[in-house]
């Protein structure tokens, strides 16, 4: 079990700083830093609704069997999207606020579409995750 959960792990997208700065972002990008950060989580915190909407779906409709180990992965995946924002967080200068919360956001982001993708035996998500 925890082989597979460290598989399964290694296999999660990481946004690259491509993904990080997207559209979504720019729409932000002409504020202050502290008007960039609260655009931001504003963003984040709509993706983060969808993503427990995402999650609880993909959980009703997995079998008795994946449930345990979708409910292990999510939970190592919070700390790891977590941790790895924290790294940004802690960068210099006040544009660390942003990168954090940017992290935030695109990682947020990133998982809903997997799970949207997982839900969807065709793998189709909404068109915000490409």
């Amino acid at each position: 079990m925890t082989r597979l959960i460290f598989l399964l792990l290694l296999a999660l997208p990481v946004p690259s700083l491509a993904e990080m700065y997207d559209a979504e972002y720019q729409k932000c990008n002409k504020l202050t830093t502290v008007g960039i950060v609260d655009c931001v989580g504003v963003a984040t915190k709509n993706w983060d609704r969808r993503l427990n909407d995402s999650y609880r779906a993909l959980m009703e409709r997995s079998e008795v069997e994946q449930q345990a180990p979708l409910k292990a992965t999510q939970r190592l995946w919070i700390k790891y999207r977590d941790s790895n924002c924290a790294f940004y967080a802690y960068g210099p200068g006040t544009i660390a606020q942003i990168h954090a919360a940017e992290c935030m956001r695109a990682m947020t982001k990133a998982r809903t579409c997997e799970l949207q993708a997982a839900n969807n035996m065709e793998g189709q998500v909404d068109s915000e995750c490409g």
